[in-house]
Formats: C-alpha cells, sequence, structure tokens
C-alpha cells in the first residue's frame, strides 16, 4: 500500500515538474509521451547495491544529491554517473556522518534514503523516461566499460561500426560540433567533437561520454528541434 501511494505521489510530481522543463523547438513534440520526461523521485533499489566502474541513473541521482548536500567541492568535478574512487569516498564521509561507520560506498538503499532525510524539501529533481529513452543505443550494460569498449579500437587506429558512436555523431553534428561523415565509428573527428562539446558544457574532457555527457547530449539535441527517432 505504502509503494502505491510512492508511485501516485512520483506522478503528481511528474505532471506539475514537466511544464517546468525547457520548451523544445518542436514544441509539437510535447503532444506525444516520447518527449515527456518525469521526475524519478527517490528511488527504490529492491535490494541491490552498484559498486565501482558501474554506470547507471542511480549513481547519477545520488552524484546530484551528494552535491546539493555540499560534497564534492574543490577539484572540478561533474556528474557522471559512474562510481568511481572519488564517488566512493564521498558516500563513505557521508555515510559516517549519518552514523554508518564502515560503509563499503557502494550505492544502496541505505544511501538513498539517507539522503532523502537530510535535504528533504531540497532534493533535486533528477529527470528519466520521455526523450531520455532514446539514449538506449548508446549503453549496452550498466558499466563504464561499455564506453570504455567504444573508443577502444580507436586507440588502435582501427575504429569499427558501432550504433553508439552514431549516436554521439547524430547529435554532435546537428549541435555544430561534428562536421565530418556519420560513419559510425568512433574515430578522431569524433573524439576532438566530444570534447568540444564536454568543454562548452562544463565537463571534464574525455575521450569517451559519461552518462552525464550523454544526458546534456540529449537535452541540447532535443531542444534544438531534433529528430528523436534518428537517434534510434
Amino acid at each position: 500500500m505504502k509503494r502505491v501511494r510512492f508511485l501516485s505521489l512520483a506522478l503528481a510530481v511528474a505532471l506539475l515538474s514537466a511544464a517546468a522543463l525547457p520548451t523544445p523547438a518542436n514544441a509539437e513534440a510535447w503532444g506525444y509521451d516520447a518527449s515527456a520526461p518525469y521526475d524519478m523521485g527517490v528511488p527504490y533499489l529492491y535490494g541491490r547495491a552498484y559498486g565501482p566502474e558501474q554506470m547507471n541513473i542511480y549513481i547519477f541521482w545520488v552524484q546530484t544529491q551528494l552535491k546539493a548536500a555540499g560534497y564534492f567541492q574543490g577539484d572540478k568535478w561533474d556528474v557522471t554517473g559512474n562510481l568511481g574512487n572519488q564517488t566512493q569516498s564521498e558516500i563513505q564521509r557521508f555515510m559516517q556522518r549519518q552514523g554508518y561507520r564502515g560503509h563499503n560506498g557502494y550505492v544502496d538503499q541505505s544511501v538513498v534514503d539517507c539522503l532523502a532525510s537530510v535535504l528533504a524539501g531540497r532534493i533535486v529533481p533528477v529527470y528519466v523516461g520521455g526523450y531520455y529513452d532514446y539514449m538506449a543505443p548508446l549503453y549496452y550494460d550498466q558499466s563504464i566499460c561499455g564506453m570504455y569498449k567504444l573508443v577502444s579500437n580507436m586507440r588502435d587506429n582501427i575504429p569499427r561500426v558501432t550504433t553508439g558512436a552514431r549516436w554521439v555523431q547524430v547529435i554532435l553534428s546537428r549541435l555544430g560540433y561534428y562536421t565530418m561523415d556519420i560513419d559510425s565509428k568512433y574515430g578522431e573527428g569524433t573524439e576532438i567533437a566530444v570534447k568540444a562539446f564536454q568543454r562548452a558544457y562544463g565537463f571534464q574532457q574525455r575521450d569517451y561520454v559519461t552518462l552525464g555527457v550523454a544526458r546534456a547530449m540529449i537535452e541540447a539535441y532535443y531542444q534544438s528541434g531534433g529528430n528523436l527517432e534518428a537517434l534510434r
């Protein structure tokens, strides 16, 4: 019964927050569900825990809330969706302050619940669904290794054809960062375009695309009036 009430509340928040999202260039797109992201609310992990080098929306949510709570300060850092060493360390520091000494720094339900309690009404919305669903071709697993694989052959000067590389090229071509042929190969030109986008949007420059960068890419693409079906 409690779960049903939670879902009803999440739906209400989604309906209220949808109107606050940026208006896309192709405003008619708001008329169908594919273009209507909603706030995921406080996630329920069903007993799962996510550890080092995994990448997913739950880690992204925790990083977003930790940053809102005053963590990840000092060195330049962007929300990646990947549980790296710094994220693990910041989770441990946060959980120690909540009385969880010896926490392993993984993303689990205790971390989610503590963040929700500490932030209360200051929880930062994290939108999912809608045009974010068109990110699927970029991610075949919930690991940063998936993005490493995308560029691994490029380092051997033999870029291979992948749907993930095509996804990146289509978006960056529309946004003006990629000016070469869309060949679905993550070569040097694609890497240069990715880094140019990262630099323009305030991300650390990496030769691969993190979850945070991918979300920024599709947001910019959608707001520019890009054709979502071209990303399939």
